[in-house]
């Protein structure tokens, strides 16, 4: 890693699962390396990269913090990443940009490594970035090094290990013993260190432990490996060496020990990350700039869009290209992200992470650059798994809603937005339920317009089983000209997926021609609004037959009125049923949550299709279930795996809902019906 002014230097995303302190340990590197006058805390609401109201409230992180430090003359971009599991999507966005990471886990998790820690283990291996762990709150009651290593170190790969053991447990926690030096560094409460010999009781363990570091070195070393077997130990300035390739490269995962709420262990943690990743030089570095924009941060008055620079030097009043359509961009002046503040500045190099604001045509995942630049490979968000419905709180409220959401959307491509043309309702996709809620409240405090959420009403459809034949004359007469229509009609079921036929079989002029689309206007109103519980009827033919007129009463509303009420009764007769979608469902989870799983599935009516195993002691479910049964799966399937387990789901077809299950939903909507029609 290049030192110097404090300029580019490394990008570090900082993962873990949620509550295990890592925007703690943020902000404890840096108020250690002097960036900030005091220890943010996530707490009592000071934490500079948790600004949002909704990070406060709920003590966790709901977006990218980003923030910059100094540290031996090397400049670190610090990106505090959420771990909830409902904003990965803001995880995936640091990654894009990451060139290394610090995967926190904390020690009173003891030796069940969280999913969080897994999930975000596993991203990493896709992307290739070096890493480290820090295993924090070791201040903490019940924290348990050695458990919490033993856990790690069997369920991730490449295996992490240890670079320090804590000296004193708990709230006796007070240092660790360095094993590339064999010294005691006893913690300071400004995130420094003093130096001491190895006490005496942690002999043995350190030289355990050490034995299995220097032989996970000597492995990434073939000179190295050759020499250890022969007997020759390695010598401090030769393992840190090795130990800087093999950690650069991503084939080892040093770990500490850290007290973040203390800032015990910081700066050992920040000369870990100055000390032992290499980044490449960039590319082209005071060429032409090009940019990639991996977050967008939007409300009412504009927005800011974040960027890393890939190559060349960023000055004001640049004039960049966008690889998506060619339109060009002014960036007057360069920002620097600080927690929720920007510092101008008067250029960023690459490698840097910046921000600018008015840009007109930027998106999230856009190149920009010289005329004709290539674009960068997409940032790969991960689908919406939770739907519901989002309704305004007060009427004449959904232009402000639609509105306010658009704006929501753009700042968060896993959100979408649909609407269901059958129940007429706007759903709202997402990652899980707290994410759709933090979506909400930002609408409220940013767009001043409160909505709702409820479960969606399914798009259920009506059918027929048989055939009939059905005539109606409405016939209207008040004193002065009067309203005629008559028109006799055939039904008959089609095969499932063939939608509405209409076929026009009159001879002669039973029913002028100007009266005949009148007919099926009125056929089609029925269709439209159901005659069995209100859902529309699918998958049917409907001949008209015959009919009659009047000279002077004939009117196009007769005849639309009277095919409309032909259609109920013919419907009737033919026998209506209910039919339901049915989707596709794919469940990935832990082999020892299988039985739940699929037990689950049979309970709400779902019919198992296979199980595939997929390495790794992971199993794959295929099912068809009712969409019915499937609004709240996400958070049960949460539940049942600790977070483990994931799900796809799309529509596969429609079929007949059974009739004790179809009785209540029909009654439900006529009592529905009748409620709605008395306060009209």
């Amino acid at each position: 890693m290049a030192q110097g002014s404090g300029g580019a230097g490394a990008n570090v995303v900082i993962l873990g699962h949620s509550h295990d302190g890592k925007t703690t340990l943020a902000e404890s590197l840096l108020f250690a390396a002097g960036a900030v006058p005091r220890l943010g805390s996530t707490d009592q609401g000071t934490a500079l990269l948790d600004y949002e109201p909704e990070e406060q409230r709920r003590h966790i992180s709901v977006q990218l913090g980003i923030a910059q430090l100094v540290w031996e003359g090397t400049g670190l971009t610090l990106l505090d990443a959420p771990g909830f599991q409902d904003f990965e999507g803001e995880v995936r966005a640091a990654l894009s940009v990451a060139d290394a990471a610090v995967l926190v886990v904390a020690a009173p998790s003891g030796s069940e490594v969280p999913v969080g820690a897994e999930s975000a283990w596993a991203l990493l291996g896709e992307r290739g970035l070096p890493r480290i762990v820090v295993i924090t709150k070791l201040d903490r009651e019940h924290a348990d090094f050695e458990a919490t290593l033993s856990g790690l170190q069997q369920r991730l790969s490449p295996k992490p290990v240890a670079l320090q053991i804590p000296i004193g447990a708990e709230h006796a926690f007070k240092g660790a013993v360095d094993l590339v030096s064999m010294r005691a560094h006893m913690f300071d409460s400004q995130g420094g260190y003093s130096e001491a010999d190895c006490p005496a009781e942690l002999q043995e363990q350190a030289s355990r432990r050490r034995q299995e570091m220097v032989e996970a070195v000597a492995e990434t070393d073939d000179a190295m490996l050759e020499r250890y077997l022969e007997g020759e130990e390695p010598g401090v300035e030769q393992l840190e060496q090795a130990l800087r390739a093999a950690t650069s490269d991503g084939r080892l995962a040093p770990v500490l020990v850290a007290a973040p709420a203390q800032t015990m262990g910081a700066k050992r943690i920040l000369e870990a990350l100055t000390r032992l990743i290499q980044v490449p030089a960039p590319e082209d570095p005071d060429g032409s700039p090009t940019l990639f924009f991996f977050k967008t941060v939007a409300d009412p008055f504009g927005k800011i869009s974040y960027f890393r620079v890939l190559r060349g030097k960023l000055r004001a009043d640049a004039h960049v290209f966008n690889a998506r359509g060619g339109g060009e961009e002014r960036i007057a002046r360069p920002l620097r992200p600080r927690g929720k503040t920007m510092e101008p500045v008067d250029q960023l190099s690459a490698g840097e992470i910046g921000a600018a604001t008015k840009l007109l045509h930027v998106a999230t995942g856009d190149t920009l650059g010289p005329r004709g630049v290539a674009a960068e490979p997409a940032i790969e968000f991960p689908p919406a798994s939770y739907t519901m419905a989002v309704r305004p709180k007060s009427k004449g409220d959904e232009e402000k809603i639609q509105s306010g959401l658009a704006h929501i959307l753009e700042e968060d491509p896993t959100l979408s937005l649909e609407r269901e043309a059958a129940t007429h309702e706007t759903l709202l996709h997402g990652l899980g339920d707290v994410h759709l809620d933090v979506t909400l409240e930002k609408l409220r405090r940013k767009y001043q317009v409160e909505a709702v959420l409820e479960v969606p009403q399914v798009p259920y459809q009506e059918a027929i089983r048989g055939t009939s034949r059905q005539q109606h004359k409405y016939k209207k007469q008040s004193g002065g000209a009067g309203l005629y229509g008559d028109c006799t009609i055939e039904i008959e079921p089609l095969p499932r997926g063939e939608g509405f036929v209409w076929e026009d079989k009159i001879f002669g002029g039973a029913i002028p021609q100007q009266f005949r689309p009148s007919v099926e206007k009125g056929v089609r109103q029925t269709l439209e609004q159901g005659v069995l519980a209100g859902f529309p009827l699918v998958d049917l033919r409907v001949r008209l037959v015959d009919g009659s007129t009047h000279p002077v009463d004939g009117k196009d509303i007769a005849f639309q009125l009277a095919g409309s009420m032909a259609m109920r009764e013919a419907v009737e007769k033919a026998g209506a049923y209910l039919l339901e979608p049915v989707m596709d469902v794919q469940v990935v989870v832990p082999a020892a949550s299988m039985g739940d799983v699929i037990g689950h599935l049979n309970s709400r009516r779902g019919r198992i299709g296979g199980m595939t195993p997929l390495g790794g002691g992971l199993e794959q479910v295929a099912a068809k279930a009712p969409l019915a049964e499937m609004y709240r799966f996400p958070i049960e399937l949460r539940a049942m795996t600790q977070g483990r387990g994931r799900y796809s789901m799309t529509f596969s077809h429609y079929e007949e809902v059974p009739g004790q299950v179809a009785q209540p939903i029909i009654e439900g909507r006529r009592q529905q019906r009748g409620r709605e029609a008395g306060a009209g």
